[in-house]
């Protein structure tokens, strides 16, 4: 289909992994004169926000054209040069897909050897044997120009290097995807960075500059998008919500962090985009126009409000609402502000009680008018009652009023009618499992257990609100336990009554198992995810919050989940450091004020700045006129109460030096360590460095050399084709 500045865009659907494979084999190789660029699709649900974006944006794409040299080749006249663009363009040439054109005279120059009868072939290998162009070229007469040739694997080393000296950029990966030894001819490397922002810094950085390990030549460059979340609406919806999208835009105090962007298309629609660069801001963002987006869903539907007529349409719009019907899930929704919305369902719900209200007649097949006259009839008046369903024998037809659940009941029972085999029951020969009553209206279950006809509908359609599941048969006392099939709930539930029963069994199996299934955190995000015991990063695909799959806090990397609660809780934080203090015998909590007391020598009268007067032994408050009484009654002294394990006070002290010594020598050899770990590091680095300038030294000499051969070659080349020339034209 056609997109922007005159080119192609084309739509692959296919699964991620098959995405990320094309788009790293074809990334930049050269279809009709332009370079592919692709953008892999990102939907993570139905109805949600849309991107176009790589599975990692933090990549950066740079290529170049590998080593390559271009040829003149002469033919008699201009018209016959024409012919070789068009049979050779295109074409394989020494493992290479050629380009071949007219050649032309530069703007503005005078070549005197310049001939117009000529043609030029681009992208062959820098080392392709002249033989090898003649034979393709089909003529003698060919001219090397000077080629462009440099060492590939110096060149991803240079730009490995020049991308590593840059401050504050962090590279992941980096990855030659190819070294021009394919068709395209292309050297391509993927950089993979810690941010996007690094990303851009980089893009930024190499855009437009030459570089001499490329022949002076400047790289192409790809970034992935900016992170960028679209849902297109329609404009009615837009316009019953043109407030709340504005409140959401006026609401963004970062917008660099996060932003949205709205605008109209032609054909009346209107973009709304989510782009940002924080993760966390961005997918809150993203969750919240997905949530106004999604509108107010209505229970009840009608086929005849798949087009809603013009009258009800009106009275929707008067009340500042706007409806959407969507025929395939049979579902209604309303858009607006609040109080709009609130108008607009009293409005729908009116009209869904009217259309129940109608009455639809059905023409019966003759041989189906015998089973409604035994069974059908009586099972649906007993469902929806004697008024609602009337059957005329005479002209074979059957007239129902109600909703779509009656509609629904009747083509059940038309289909049953056409059924060579029926149910096999007397009526009044069974007894109903849920009322305990004679059964009249048979409907018979696969474990052969026999419901009234109405029972088994409000068993089924109850379900919702009881949520017990699964749903299996109440026979034999309850103790049957077979399960109900998805067709015979599908034969008692509309289809809305039906998508409705089942999110509920989801939600309510999730419900049950909280520590197997847990909900995401952002406010309004609906995604699930499955706790695990080991510790791992989930990211949520819909608001982008990186949580431990353990814990179900924020993602706390290597960090164990005890640790990381207390590192992200001051409130623990102190509740612990307290506990451990509390653990030393000569810090103590004052009863009066809370506050933490250490007692250094002394008698154990302490006073606490708060004016308290305590005894040390038993922590009790006292006033200064008979604290020493109390000492002296009840403790029997007034100094340090005696070691309660046996440990004296000199031992105890001992005791505790040498643990701290002990600790400061652990972590003296620790700092140790890791200075003799980063010395090592530094000289391999330093070794590694000397290794690759000198190497580079030497494939420079080894490149120099190699040019100044061929162009030597290449000079004698041209004095012998010049010596031929003349000779030729004497």
């Amino acid at each position: 289909m056609p997109g922007r500045n005159g080119k192609q865009v084309a739509d692959i659907v296919t699964n991620a992994d098959v995405a990320q494979s094309l788009v790293i084999g074809l990334e930049g190789v050269e279809f009709r004169d332009e370079r592919l660029e692709f953008e892999v699709g990102v939907f993570n649900a139905p109805g949600a926000m849309g991107a176009l974006t790589p599975r990692n944006e933090n990549t950066l794409t740079i290529s170049c054209r590998a080593p390559s040299v271009r040829y003149v080749v002469e033919y008699r006249d201009i018209p016959f040069c024409r012919t070789k663009v068009a049979e050779l363009n295109g074409r394989i040439c020494a493992g290479r897909r050629v380009k071949v054109e007219m050649n032309q005279l530069p703007p503005q120059r005078v070549v005197p050897s310049f001939r117009s009868n000529t043609i030029k072939i681009s992208n062959l290998p820098d080392v392709v044997p002249d033989a090898t162009v003649t034979a393709f070229a089909q003529s003698h007469l060919i001219r090397r120009l000077k080629p462009n040739s440099f060492d590939t694997l110096l060149a991803t080393r240079s730009i490995h290097k020049h991308i590593n000296r840059m401050e504050g950029v962090e590279i992941e990966s980096f990855d030659v995807t190819s070294r021009g030894d394919n068709e395209a001819g292309i050297l391509s490397i993927r950089v993979l960075f810690d941010t996007w922002d690094s990303a851009k810094k980089v893009h930024d950085a190499l855009l437009d500059r030459r570089f001499d390990y490329i022949c002076n030549s400047a790289f192409w460059l790809r970034i992935a998008p900016q992170a960028l979340y679209t849902i297109i609406i329609p404009s009615g919806q837009y316009c019953s919500q043109e407030t709340l999208w504005k409140e959401l835009q006026e609401n963004i105090k970062d917008r660099k962090a996060c932003n949205i962007i709205i605008r109209p298309l032609n054909g009346g629609d209107y973009r709304i985009q989510v782009s940002g660069t924080v993760k966390a801001a961005l997918g809150a963002l993203k969750v919240r126009v997905e949530r106004l987006a999604a509108g107010e869903k209505i229970d009840g539907w009608y086929d005849h409000l798949t087009y809603p007529q013009a009258h009800l349409v009106q009275k929707i719009t008067e009340a500042g609402a706007f409806l959407r019907s969507d025929y395939w899930k049979r579902t209604l929704k309303l858009y607006g502000e609040p109080k709009a919305v609130e108008k607009a369902k009293v409005i729908v719900m009116e009209e869904l009680n009217r259309l129940a209200s109608l009455e639809v007649t059905v023409k019966l097949e003759r041989s189906s008018v015998g089973y409604f006259a035994r069974t059908g009839l009586a099972a649906m008046r007993e469902v929806f009652g004697e008024d609602n369903v009337t059957l005329n024998v005479r002209s074979s037809a059957i007239t129902v009023r109600g909703g779509e659940e009656v509609r629904l009941h009747l083509n059940n029972h038309i289909t049953e009618s056409r059924k060579s085999v029926n149910v096999n029951v007397t009526p009044g020969s069974q007894t109903c499992p849920v009322c305990y009553d004679e059964v009249l209206t048979p409907f018979q279950l696969v474990c052969e257990h026999v419901y009234c006809t109405g029972c088994i509908r409000h068993f089924l359609t109850s379900a919702a609100q009881t949520g017990v599941f699964p749903l299996v048969c109440m026979g034999n006392e309850s103790t049957c336990g077979t399960p109900i099939s998805i067709p015979v709930i599908q034969k008692f539930l509309p289809q809305p009554a039906f998508n409705h029963l089942l999110e509920t069994v989801f939600t309510t199996h999730v419900d049950k198992h909280p520590q197997e299934f847990r909900y995401c955190k952002t406010p309004d995000c609906t995604q699930i995810y499955r706790r695990s015991e080991a510790v791992s990063v989930l990211r949520c695909p819909s608001c982008f919050s990186e949580i431990c799959s353990s814990c179900g806090e924020d993602s706390h990397g290597r960090m164990s989940c005890e640790y990381a609660l207390i590192h992200n809780n001051p409130v623990e934080q102190e509740r612990k450091s307290q506990t451990w203090l509390l653990q030393r015998r000569d810090i103590k909590q004052c009863p009066t004020c809370s506050r933490l007391l250490q007692k250094a020598e002394g008698c154990n009268h302490i006073t606490c700045p708060c004016r308290a007067h305590i005894c040390w032994r038993c922590m009790e408050v006292f006033n200064a006129n008979n604290i020493y009484d109390h000492m002296s009654t009840v403790h029997g002294s007034i100094d340090d109460e005696p070691d309660d394990h046996g440990v004296a006070p000199e031992q105890n002290d001992r005791l505790e030096q040498e643990r701290i010594a002990l600790y400061h020598a652990e972590v003296i050899e620790q700092r140790r360590r890791e200075e003799a770990a980063r010395i090592a590091q530094m000289q391999r680095e330093q070794l590694s460095r000397e290794q690759d300038r000198i190497s580079a030294q030497h494939a420079e000499a080894i490149e120099r050399r190699k040019r100044e051969g061929e162009q030597e070659r290449q000079r004698e080349e041209r004095a012998a084709q010049w010596r031929r020339q003349q000779a030729e034209w004497q």
